[in-house]
């Protein structure tokens, strides 16, 4: 079908969940061509305020999706969320507070000289090493955290180079890709095509 048609009101398919009876006035066509219905395209743009390998949401080229296509899609509330959301998963190194009924993002803008505040709940952050602030010097040593990667290196677990967080490989190769989108080898930890493994 030509985009002519279906821009005179035809139907289109959609490249997500493959209806080829979507009318084109309930469904965005991308810059790549494809065709997007309404549907799976809220249900991608929600997908990405919890997934941030899915942030920003994309079709086949590394061109995100305009959100100019879910305007009238989604609430107010969940284009305030996924502005905030956006900022926080495409900011790198992500900073998040320590205290354990909180772990509210910190961004760049409330991080001076290596300590951030959280403005949810005040507490003051160390952005070297992600714990509480603890002034000048080097960052002490956690003892629970370094239990839990002694542990971890006995059961062969990996630690993402990027953003700390511990993976297991349960099958497959040794190309790994982290929820904060990092790719790395899972046999030595490095970035992804960087070893010889």
């Amino acid at each position: 079908m030509t985009s002519s048609n279906a821009d005179a009101g035809h139907r289109v398919e959609c490249v997500t969940c493959m209806d080829d009876e979507i009318p084109s006035k309930e469904a965005a066509k991308l810059a790549c061509g494809h065709w997007f219905c309404n549907e799976c395209l809220k249900r991608l743009f929600l997908l990405s305020l919890t997934d941030p390998a899915h942030m920003p949401p994309k079709c086949c080229t590394s061109e995100h999706i305009p959100l100019k296509h879910v305007e009238n899609l989604l609430r107010y509330q969940e284009k305030k969320t996924w502005n905030k959301k956006y900022l926080e998963y495409t900011t790198a190194n992500r900073i998040y507070c320590p205290t354990t009924d909180c772990g509210e993002w910190i961004p760049p803008k409330d991080i001076q000289n290596n300590i951030g505040q959280c403005q949810r709940c005040k507490t003051t952050v160390c952005a070297m090493c992600n714990g509480p602030a603890h002034g000048n010097g080097e960052c002490p040593p956690d003892p629970e955290t370094l239990q839990f990667i002694q542990t971890a290196e006995k059961h062969k677990y990996q630690r993402c180079y990027s953003c700390r967080a511990m993976v297991e490989l349960e099958r497959g190769c040794n190309h790994m890709t982290c929820h904060c989108t990092a790719q790395f080898c899972y046999v030595c930890g490095s970035k992804w095509k960087s070893c010889d493994c």
